[in-house]
């Protein structure tokens, strides 16, 4: 019977000792709130399934981190989908014919998030002007997790 207590005994302290670490480690409810509202940016990233995702930056809080901002409790943000196999343009003043090829400067879609404003889209022979607010590039597996308090804008 003193065999059995000391093994017992054993057991209890093996498995108190190894809940200790994760019973310190945890964090507030008000921290791992916070953390979960919060969404990097991808300055450098690419296009998801054939679009750019630049997230609104009106009503987005800044964080003291760089490329991380706050959506706010509940998480809400506006992003708007530029497609990736279209043309874009600086819109002329007074036309479209403003432009060495009919159009103003040609413009990245990192340059249309991060300038926001009014563009000329191009695709083969049709145009049509196109609006994004000024913002920042995020990717589509960030937004996944905040897949309910987001609403999209294609262009």
């Amino acid at each position: 019977m003193n065999v059995e207590r000391k093994v017992s005994r054993r057991m209890l302290l093996r498995g108190a000792s190894a809940t200790v670490p994760a019973i310190l480690t945890l964090q507030s409810g008000a921290a791992l709130a916070r953390s979960s509202n919060l969404i990097g940016a991808n300055p450098y990233g690419g296009a998801d399934h054939g679009k750019y995702n630049c997230l609104d930056l009106d009503g987005i809080d800044r964080t003291d981190k760089p490329n991380v901002y706050d959506l706010g409790s509940p998480p809400m943000g506006h992003v708007t989908r530029i497609d990736a196999d279209s043309r874009y343009y600086r819109k002329s003043r007074g036309s479209y014919w403003g432009g060495g090829d009919g159009y103003g400067d040609e413009v990245t879609e990192r340059q249309m998030c991060a300038e926001g404003g009014t563009f000329v889209r191009r695709n083969r022979w049709r145009t049509s002007d196109v609006t994004v607010k000024r913002g920042v590039l995020v990717s589509g597996t960030a937004l996944s997790s905040f897949s309910s308090g987001i609403n999209y804008t294609d262009v």
